[in-house]
């Protein structure tokens, strides 16, 4: 039995990724040296480890910052939460800087805000307008 490719590795000209459920992501790099995350959809506990495998697939040294963008997020669990605590994890171990940023999105707000005031030490989060 040959396994399935994972999703990571099937990637499409314009760098989109689908994960399975209802979660897609696209994989930029708007400089030389950042990598952008965008995530839209629903980050649960079936789609956040395909979010872990990108991340471990892209964040290396020779990154400066890596941005997730949750603009775009309905719906973000407690396994999403634990997705950028493992990313906050590889940044560090390659010496890149991550930034999350949570946007417009009420699900991403939701949760953080039940977090404890010093969560925003493990990433540097921009602030919601």
């Amino acid at each position: 039995m040959v396994p399935e490719p994972r999703l990571a590795d099937q990637l499409t000209a314009t760098d989109q990724l689908i994960a399975g459920g209802h979660m897609s992501l696209r994989v930029r790099s708007p400089g030389p040296r950042t990598l952008l995350v965008e995530v839209t959809g629903e980050v649960d506990l079936s789609t956040a480890r395909r979010l872990d495998e990108v991340l471990q697939d892209r964040v290396h040294g020779e990154l400066d910052e890596l941005v997730i963008d949750l603009d775009g997020v309905t719906f973000f669990s407690v396994a999403g939460l634990n997705s950028l605590l493992r990313a906050r994890l590889l940044a560090d171990s390659a010496g890149v800087c991550l930034t999350v940023a949570a946007g417009a999105s009420r699900a991403v707000r939701r949760l953080f805000t039940l977090l404890p005031a010093g969560f925003g030490s493990l990433a540097k989060v921009r602030p919601v307008p």
